[in-house]
């Protein structure tokens, strides 16, 4: 097992499992099957995803401490990218095709309903620690700062 985590396949694995939530939402979008209200059904599966994968970081770190897999690590950030993706992918849809780009409705939606007001804050949240995510940034902001970024954030 530890053999197989330390491999490049296991993060080419997680990779492409990463991307099979999008790659449904093609399928079902080629195939005319994402229901009678296709805007609603690709934000609520864009949005879960979202969800699902800021949890599947988030348990890294205490799973490879319960299971004695340090190697783990390497595939929380590549997680917490995807998180992103999926959060980017969920915000434009909101953005793009719902809002029409109309800022003072975005606004409306916002001050009243208030799942929006707590996604759009977790949105801003997200973009320093993906922005900060590059071993660039870990060099100019320093192991220090940069740690006490992210856990700050996580």
């Amino acid at each position: 097992m530890r053999a197989f985590l330390s491999s490049k396949w296991a993060k080419i694995l997680v990779f492409t499992l990463g991307l099979a939530p999008l790659s449904a939402l093609l399928w079902r979008a080629y195939q005319h099957d994402l229901t009678a209200n296709p805007l609603e059904f690709i934000q609520h599966a864009t949005g879960d995803w979202t969800l699902r994968f800021l949890v599947f970081t988030l348990a890294v770190t205490p799973l490879r401490k319960i299971l004695g897999l340090p190697e783990l690590i390497r595939f929380r950030r590549m997680l917490g990218l995807f998180a992103f993706f999926y959060a980017c992918l969920h915000f434009s849809t909101y953005i793009v095709f719902d809002k029409f780009f109309d800022v003072a409705e975005m606004w409306k939606d916002v001050a009243k309903r208030r799942f929006i007001t707590v996604g759009f804050a977790a949105f801003l949240l997200l973009i320093p620690l993906a922005i900060t995510s590059t071993a660039g940034w870990i060099r100019r902001l320093g192991g220090k700062r940069w740690q006490a970024l992210h856990r700050r954030s996580m």
